[in-house]
This record gives structure tokens, sequence and C-alpha cells, in this order.
């Protein structure tokens, strides 16, 4: 004979699963619950040649970055509507591919509909182990004209904030909340002499807190600064 089902288990297990959603902001069969609607966060990245950047970069010198990884655990999205602050958090860890932006597992963030105002979209890379959380990579070519690759490699529970002053939020639809990721950028304040006087670990410029530590310096402080978000 079966044994009964245990009611009060169940009853606890649909609880714990209730809540764990409404923290996540996780949705059932991807649907919409009724007067809300999704920021879908999405990544642009920049795969182009940095040249002649404010005459740091001359040529042959150039600077290309064309593949690499950036790993987040968390996006949260603030901002007023109907005279209320509503705020989101998701915990999630998702690998972004630099080459493509394509963001895995895809994230979506779930809010009242509405006209919102002093919208903020915060991202944090994942920062538990000796990992580095960002590794973005690509090649120098040099004064001689050879090419040598390079490897950046950030490793910091870095928060990205981009803020917005007007967001509307339709009920039962997507928008997107996109965030650039823009090496070429970041390397702006690197001049050309300073990569050519780089020390190389096995044939590659590695730059990192331990290598090169002065370049990531200069390049770390422009994480930051000269990452930008749009919604769309």
């Amino acid at each position: 004979m079966k044994n009964p089902i245990n009611k009060i288990g169940i009853k606890i297990l649909m609880s714990l699963t209730i809540s764990v959603c409404s923290l996540l902001g996780c949705v059932e069969d991807d649907s919409i619950a009724p007067g809300m609607g999704r920021i879908k966060f999405e990544v642009s990245t920049t795969s182009g040649i940095m040249k002649n950047v404010s005459g740091r970069i001359l040529a042959p010198n150039t600077l290309t970055f064309t593949s690499g990884k950036i790993v987040i655990r968390e996006v949260v999205f603030d901002g007023d509507t109907g005279g209320q602050s509503i705020s989101r958090t998701i915990e999630q860890i998702a690998t972004i591919d630099y080459s493509t932006g394509k963001v895995t597992p895809s994230i979506f963030v779930q809010v009242p509909a509405g006209e919102y105002t002093s919208v903020n979209l915060g991202v944090e890379l994942q920062d538990e182990d000796n990992k580095p959380s960002v590794v973005i990579e690509g090649t120098f070519v040099n004064s001689e004209n050879k090419s040598i690759p390079v490897r950046f490699e950030f490793n910091s529970g870095e928060v990205f904030e981009a803020d917005a002053a007007r967001v509307t939020i339709k009920e039962g639809e997507d928008i997107v909340g996109k965030i650039t990721f823009d090496a070429i950028a970041w390397f702006s304040v690197v001049s050309a002499s300073e990569l050519e006087d780089a020390t190389l670990t096995n044939g590659v410029i590695v730059i990192s807190e331990n290598k090169n530590s002065d370049i990531f310096d200069k390049v770390a402080d422009r994480l930051d600064v000269a990452t930008q978000a749009v919604f769309q």
C-alpha cells in the first residue's frame, strides 16, 4: 500500500519556491504577471581598433580587442514611479561573451509597469575566488609592426552603474537595459610607449594587478567612468 502524500511537506516546498522566485525575480513559463513589465539585461561591447586616440596611439601602433569574458553576479534596478520607489535585485551568475555581447543565461528584471524617473541600473562583477571576473584579449602592433598578444585581467567586485532620467515600462512588454563595456575606451589613457615597454609573460602583454601594474591601475580607473547604459 502506498504511503499517503505529506500535504504539509508539499505546502512548505511550495512556500519556499514562491519565496525564492520573489527574491530572484523568476517567472514561471517565462510569463509576465498582470500589471508588470520586464527589463531584459543586454550588453554591448566594442571589438574595435584604437589608433591615434588623443595622439596616444600612432601608426603603425594599433591596439585591438576581439575576445574575452565578463562574469557578473547581480543586476539591480532602481526607479521611482507613481510616488513610490521600486527596487529589484536579480542574483544570477552569468557570463558575458566579449566578442558578441551575449549574456548566458539571459537575465530579466520584472517590475511594475509605469513611467519611471531617477532610474538606475547596476551590475556587480563576480568576486568570490582568485579567478579574474574580467578577461579581455586582443593584440598590440608595435613600432616594428610586430603583433603581440594582450591579455587584460581584472578581479574585483566592481559595481557598474548607469542612470536614466525617464523610462517607460509597458504592461506585458519587455524593454532592453543595455550596458556597454568598451575595452578600447578603458585603454584610451594608455600610451603606445607604455605598451611598447610593457613586460611580456610567455610572449604576452599581461595586464593585471601583479603584472604591468602601472598600466593596470590606469585602465582600472577607467572601467566605471567609461561604462554607459541605455534603455530601449
